[in-house]
């Protein structure tokens, strides 16, 4: 006789199994003869199905069957396998007594004798009706998203995409499906977006992924595109998972872009550098300056004096509503950088109101010479400029003088 492992024989394991799945609540087991009918029905199953033991030992288990699984012999393909190749599982529709179908998973046990031949099978019913309905409604959810989703393990690999995904990145799902994320990023990106995956594992929350950053996705074709990524930790039966909703954000880019340039055209035209005389320019400002405003102003304005080699530039603020700290300031580092470049600037239009709020703030120009207007400015610009000619010819004739002796 073969010895007995833990000094007990087969059908006491059994036995002990079976008391052991009992205690689990939710496994219903079930001890099936070599022909198939039942002989131990254990409490569970009779919860689970409806079914008291003295209705159903002795029969087939096949009465927990559809019809159409009766009708095609279902339960005997299944105990042959068993017998050929040992545990099974998997899952199957099961009829309770009130005719109610219901999902199960389906553990299928071969119990052997000591020589080796099949005496009986253990089958072990879960009923998984309830987490195929979530799992149904999840997918249900998934699929509908309006972005395309992208669930990643904790090990970095892809467990699901919806139909989004699909259509963005032009991958099917079993060419996804268990490929690193990194799958999807463009190669320039990847060992600092491998960084980025890891540091949100180790700290998962909801959260946008790269704030202020520039993100791009790479598509099946090769050709790369800007996304907006949101991330969410999932917690579930097979652990933490990552979900990414992801958004194609090119036509919004190119919108904002578009709105940028259409802002810059608009400063520009409302900053015109005006040349009205041979090396005099005019900045007329118009409405409120603020620091972007103030500094393409600047930029405008010292480009226009390189170009024109311009010695004199008049600053008309007729057009400003209110002479603020802040607004003085701009003025000032524009008619310094004017300088820095030998350019006089003068200020024009100035109000008397204007003069007595900048009086009040204890604003102080330096020594920018001002005007009330822009004609004044002019005869002050053409007088300056007379002045440096008459100072230059006066130079020119003290070298001349200077080399004749």
């Amino acid at each position: 006789m073969a010895p007995l492992v833990d000094g007990q024989d087969p059908q006491a394991r059994v036995r002990d199994l079976e008391a052991m799945l009992d205690a689990l609540g939710d496994h219903a087991v079930i001890k099936l003869g070599p022909d198939g009918k039942v002989v131990r029905w254990s409490r569970t199953a009779q919860a689970m199905t409806g079914y008291a033991e003295a209705e159903v030992v002795g029969r087939p288990l096949s009465l927990l069957r559809t019809e159409e699984d009766r009708e095609a012999g279902l339960l005997e393909r299944e105990l042959d396998a068993v017998r050929q190749d040992g545990r099974r599982e998997f899952q199957g529709w099961r009829v309770r007594k009130t005719g109610e179908r219901f999902l199960s998973h389906i553990s299928l046990t071969p119990v052997t004798g000591e020589d080796g031949t099949v005496t009986g099978f253990v089958e072990v019913l879960r009923d998984a009706t309830e987490s195929a309905r979530a799992e149904s409604l999840f997918h249900g959810l998934l699929e509908s998203a309006p972005d395309a989703m992208v669930i990643v393990g904790s090990d970095a690999r892809i467990v699901l995409v919806n139909r989004q995904a699909e259509a963005l990145f032009g991958f099917g799902r079993d060419e996804l499906v268990g490929r690193e994320i990194e799958v999807l990023v463009p190669g320039r990106f990847r060992d600092r977006h491998v960084g980025h995956r890891n540091g949100f594992l180790a700290d998962p929350q909801v959260r946008p992924m790269g704030a202020g950053l520039e993100l791009w996705g790479l598509r099946r074709d090769g050709t790369e595109f800007p996304v907006e990524i949101s991330l969410s930790p999932l917690e579930t039966a097979e652990g933490r998972l990552v979900a990414a909703a992801i958004r194609d954000v090119t036509e919004r880019r190119e919108t904002e872009q578009r709105l940028q340039r259409q802002r810059d055209e608009i400063l520009e035209l409302s900053t015109p550098v005006i040349q009205v005389w041979d090396k005099i320019l005019v900045l007329p400002i118009i409405g409120t300056l603020d620091t972007l405003r103030a500094t393409r102003l600047t930029e405008g304005l010292l480009e226009k004096i390189a170009q024109s080699q311009a010695e004199v530039a008049i600053l008309d603020i007729s057009g400003v509503p209110t002479i603020d700290t802040q607004v003085a300031q701009h003025l000032l580092k524009t008619v310094q950088a004017a300088a820095l470049m030998g350019t006089v600037s003068i200020m024009s239009g100035v109000r008397p109101e204007t003069a007595q709020s900048m009086v009040h703030l204890g604003i102080d120009m330096g020594r920018l010479r001002s005007r009330n207007t822009l004609q004044d400015a002019l005869q002050l610009a053409l007088a300056v400029l007379a002045e440096r000619a008459g100072t230059a010819a006066a130079a020119t004739r003290a070298l001349s003088a200077g080399e004749g002796r």
